[in-house]
């Protein structure tokens, strides 16, 4: 009996050590994003995508688990697009996309903002001279809906022009094909970016307004992914962010390392292109990249209230429907961050 008893003993103790170590296991495959393959895009060739550019090529998404295919998407609603139809899971793209699409009713969100305000340059052809010479002309964006779109229309108001009215908005492409419009005249002005920015004055335009000192919220561009993305993948995306941050980072001390990453995803010359890149980066991540990247509520507010002239839905939509803050939160508040600028990793 006492020997039946024993082997009795020892049986249950296996099975509660099996169903703990299987709870374990569970707990560890729940937290864990190891292997973890997704797609992910940035829409456009723009030194503002720079953040994922860096995080990619120094390894950061694998340091985190995450491996990432990664692809560039040519405008801001086909980048939503390849998020919604799951073509990609996590995306960098221009918030007026994003607020446009959920507006609509689309399950999109901005988990981590990259860009906070707008970081463009209204360049003009030599015969603008003020705001004035302006009207009846035209202007250039990349797409209807397009982070461009919305910075140009922005600057009309402010200059009490009226969009689509008394300036003419024409859709044309990229970067490059805005200032290719600009010298065949199909248009007289554009907004740009750093490194453009120096391109843009050596063919002899000139800045009419700097948003910069418009000092307007507004949601640039960020990292984006689903709800329902998050709900069953929380810690890729988690891990998406880890590396986004720990990329911020970096870039602030390596100066030389960040404008090589430029330099190749927007095949420019390190030395032919040198002072383009100097300035790229000095603007860039010098001035516009967060600590710690929350999407901009405010921002969002900005792309909203412009919306509603065109689409009355955009009054029922708040900004929260439009974030996740809680991500980045749980990045902060666990010591993550901070460890990033008081420990380098």
């Amino acid at each position: 009996m006492k020997a039946k008893y024993w082997w009795s003993a020892i049986l249950t103790l296996f099975a509660v050590v099996v169903v703990s170590c299987t709870n374990q296991a569970t707990t560890s495959t729940d937290t864990a994003t190891a292997n973890t393959s997704i797609n992910m895009c940035y829409s456009g060739i723009s030194g503002t995508q720079i953040v994922t550019w860096y995080a990619q090529d120094k390894g950061l998404f694998e340091k985190h688990s995450v491996k990432v295919s990664l692809s560039s998407i040519e405008g801001g609603s086909d980048a939503t697009t390849a998020v919604l139809t799951g073509n990609t899971e996590v995306c960098q793209i221009a918030g007026s996309a994003v607020v446009n699409a959920v507006v609509a009713g689309e399950d999109l969100v901005f988990v981590g903002g990259i860009i906070n305000t707008y970081p463009y340059s209204l360049m003009v052809t030599p015969n603008i001279k003020t705001a004035e010479d302006l009207r009846g002309k035209a202007l250039a964006v990349s797409k209807p809906g397009s982070a461009s779109d919305a910075a140009i229309r922005e600057i009309l108001r402010t200059l009490n022009l009226k969009p689509d009215e008394d300036v003419t908005i024409l859709a044309v492409g990229g970067q490059g094909e805005r200032l290719a419009a600009m010298e065949t005249g199909q248009v007289v002005g554009t907004v740009v970016s750093v490194p453009e920015t120096i391109e843009a004055k050596e063919k002899g335009y000139q800045v009419l307004v700097e948003m910069s000192k418009l000092d307007i919220p507004y949601q640039h561009t960020g990292i984006v992914t689903t709800r329902t993305y998050i709900e069953s993948n929380r810690a890729v995306v988690s891990g998406v962010m880890k590396a986004v941050t720990e990329a911020i980072a970096l870039m602030q001390t390596d100066k030389s390392g960040t404008m090589e990453v430029m330099a190749k995803y927007m095949l420019l010359d390190p030395q032919e292109d040198e002072p383009s890149l100097v300035e790229a980066y000095d603007v860039l991540v010098q001035n516009y990249l967060p600590q710690i990247p929350y999407p901009s509520v405010e921002g969002i507010q900005t792309l909203l209230t412009q919306l509603e002239a065109e689409n009355a839905n955009a009054a029922n939509t708040k900004p929260e429907d439009v974030v996740d803050l809680t991500i980045v939160k749980e990045l902060e508040t666990n010591g993550f961050i901070a460890g990033l600028y008081n420990n380098p990793q």
